[in-house]
């Protein structure tokens, strides 16, 4: 059934494109036209068609490569091989001559008409090729730099280094065994290189790293750049001009330039490779004393080498996964307190909104019924790991880099030890399902000792919920004022009549039952609250309440708190929460010190 429709869409394509007056004809896989790519290819084509077009600039071939799945999977448009050598470059043409009219990814054709659609393509690719050749689209080329960049790269390397704003340094070292394919890696820093590294089990090779030098650009054309005398046009800053000058007048084999401009929100990393001028005179002047304009203006014009950057560095990976970027240039730091079930997944959400320096603490290791409701799996489990060592090393493992400190103790131990220890960080979250110890803590933000915002965390049993207070150091209620006189959560989503609390038979540890699902969840919504606290701070306490299955949680027989009647499942309700007269801790504090 497919073959014969996809077999008649070419058909009656074909038909639809003569009937409109295009001059086609049909010619083999072995024609001189057709790209060698295109000839070397295993792809399954079906045909392919030579299209002849008259317009008033010049007459332009067209070659369609028409796939066996057209018109579920787009015809290839590219030039024939005279009007290619006569016209390139021009943007959105590459070096295979193929014209790029759509994305496929995010565009698709019309199979009830196919030959409308077709047509539509081969006007997209006529404008093309008449806008380059008049220069009308001459700022595409900027727009699709690295596509352009790379078509001759001759170097590619790996990068963890994230654009800045001044000329400075960097090193690449070569690596002990390949990574993602590639042997160098650039970096300003060989220690973080050194600890980015760990999780692959691979080094650098010798001591001596090979130096480059960085230049943050304000705009550049991916064919500004061909030989050592254009980079004299393209630098007008004379403090850059002064640091090339400096590096070139440096005995080299040859020289390394990595360069960045600002493009559409992010930074385009990019680079290349002078020959060096190690040995060679100039007459004239004394040695490592040339000037830039004499190095690069010797007679003979040098090609430079392109070099291609694969990036890895945090703002490159996690702006284009769409996290925040003020967050990640912020660079910000979260302790969280807990790795159990909740504090396991959280601190993974937040290591991939790129909070990438944590401190976590908890005093217990891993055991076999931790697991279905953790992070870490059986593997950490078998040998007793602690949570603190198992959920870091999930955590690096995943994201290279990440400053990771851990403390296997009581919180309160290392608060007795040094009170302030948690003011080194933007935010405070607390996971332990512990109401002493939430008390004790809450104790200390309100008397001033702990300075960060602290925001508690837990979850209702039997998936109704959950529930995430913050608590601003100097404004609003503090932890104590959302409790009662009988110690119950004034807000709690279930009745607070009921108990839920179960216990192993033999005196074993009691626990809340809660499926690890909700846990995800919620710590997924709960990062997502997290992040937008750390943009714009609230100016007071706030409770958010992320509310789970309620209806569920109904059905079963359990009564919820009547506050809660006319919500609707899986919304988040926001509550200010101010300070309580009654409050033992703040209720009496007129400021706080």
């Amino acid at each position: 059934m497919l073959c014969t429709f996809y077999t008649k869409a070419i058909q009656d394509t074909r038909k639809y494109l003569k009937e409109s007056g295009y001059d086609l004809e049909t010619c083999e896989k072995d024609d001189k036209d057709i790209p060698e790519i295109v000839r070397k290819t295993q792809a399954p084509y079906r045909e392919f068609w030579k299209i002849k077009i008259t317009r008033d600039l010049r007459i332009i071939t067209l070659i369609l490569a028409i796939p066996n799945t057209f018109p579920d999977t787009f015809p290839k448009i590219y030039l024939s091989k005279k009007d290619f050598q006569e016209i390139y470059p021009i943007p959105h043409l590459d070096q295979n001559g193929l014209i790029c009219t759509r994305d496929p990814e995010v565009a698709v054709l019309n199979d009830t008409k196919p030959g409308e659609a077709t047509k539509n393509l081969i006007e997209i690719a006529i404008k093309i090729v008449e806008f380059g050749i008049t220069k009308e689209n001459e700022a595409d080329y900027i727009e699709e730099f690295l596509a352009y960049w790379n078509e001759k790269v001759e170097k590619i390397f790996l990068s963890i280094f994230a654009p800045k704003d001044e000329v400075c340094y960097l090193q690449i070292f070569k690596l002990s065994k390949k990574l993602f394919g590639y042997n160098y890696i650039i970096t300003d820093s060989k220690p973080h290189l050194e600890e980015w590294l760990k999780p692959f089990a691979v080094t650098t090779t010798g001591d001596k790293a090979i130096m480059a030098l960085y230049l943050p650009m304000k705009r550049f054309s991916p064919y500004a750049l061909n030989t050592d005398n254009d980079l004299l046009t393209i630098i007008d800053d004379k403090n850059v001009k002064d640091s090339i000058g400096t590096y070139f007048n440096q005995d080299r084999l040859y020289y390394i330039l990595i360069a960045s401009f600002f493009l559409n929100g992010e930074n385009i990393l990019f680079g290349w490779r002078h020959k060096g001028w190690k040995n060679i005179t100039f007459k004239g002047f004394r040695k490592n004393h040339v000037p830039l304009n004499i190095r690069l203006g010797h007679p003979k014009e040098e090609p430079v080498t392109k070099i291609s950057l694969m990036r890895l560095d945090k703002e490159r990976i996690f702006v284009r996964g769409g996290t925040m970027p003020t967050l990640i240039k912020k660079d910000v730091s979260i302790a969280v307190l807990g790795c159990g079930s909740l504090g396991s997944f959280l601190t993974m959400s937040l290591a991939r909104c790129g909070i990438s320096k944590l401190l976590l603490v908890d005093k217990e290791c891993l055991s076999p019924e931790n697991i279905p409701r953790h992070l870490c799996g059986f593997l950490e489990a078998s040998c007793n790991m602690q949570k603190v060592e198992a959920v870091k090393r999930r955590v690096i493992e995943h994201f290279p880099g990440t400053k990771c400190n851990i403390f296997h103790a009581d919180i309160l131990e290392l608060l007795e030890k040094d009170e302030k220890v948690l003011n080194n960080y933007n935010m405070v979250i607390v996971a332990l399902g512990s109401r002493a110890v939430e008390r004790r803590i809450n104790y200390l933000l309100k008397k001033g000792l702990i300075n960060s915002p602290v925001l508690f965390l837990w979850v209702e049993p039997l998936d109704v919920g959950g529930h995430m207070l913050y608590i601003d150091p100097k404004n609003g209620g503090c932890y104590d004022c959302s409790f009662n006189e009988k110690g119950n959560f004034i807000y709690s989503i279930s009745s607070t009549s009921e108990s839920f609390q179960k216990r192993e038979s033999g005196c074993q540890s009691t626990f809340l039952p809660y499926s690890s699902l909700t846990v995800e969840q919620f710590a997924l919504v709960a990062s997502k609250i997290i992040s937008s606290l750390l943009e714009n701070r609230p100016n007071s306490s706030t409770l958010f309440t992320w509310l789970g299955d309620i209806e569920e949680f109904e059905k079963l027989g359990h009564k919820i708190n009547p506050a809660y009647d006319a919500q609707l499942p899986y919304g988040i309700i926001k509550k200010q929460i101010m300070r309580r007269g009654s409050c033992s801790v703040c209720g009496n504090l007129k400021t706080v010190v």
